[in-house]
């Protein structure tokens, strides 16, 4: 039901970045990697700076690395150890080159 609502709100232009974040969220809990990442990324091309970002880049890196695509994982890591060296994500990733 959430994720109607937030598509719902998606399609009617409504604070799209959230929304797009929420949806990759409820695609996350689903194990629905693939999903979660084209909503994270449409998160972040509509609002990069919100308080959500750190755990949208860590679930993205996660995504990323459940899929097989290490390279791509890493870049979402070190872009969050970058942005934002104190979030408990940041903290919670793991130091890859």
């Amino acid at each position: 039901e959430a994720a109607e609502y937030f598509e719902y709100l998606n399609k009617k232009g409504y604070k799209t970045g959230a929304t797009n974040y929420y949806l990759g969220e409820v695609a996350y809990s689903q194990k629905s990697y693939s999903t979660a990442i084209q909503y994270y990324k449409k998160s972040i091309q509509n609002e990069d700076k919100a308080d959500y970002t750190p755990k949208l880049l860590y679930h993205t890196a996660i995504s990323f690395d459940k899929i097989g695509d290490t390279q791509s994982a890493n870049r979402f890591y070190k872009a969050l150890k970058v942005g934002y060296p104190d979030s408990k994500e940041a903290k919670a990733s793991p130091n890859r080159n």
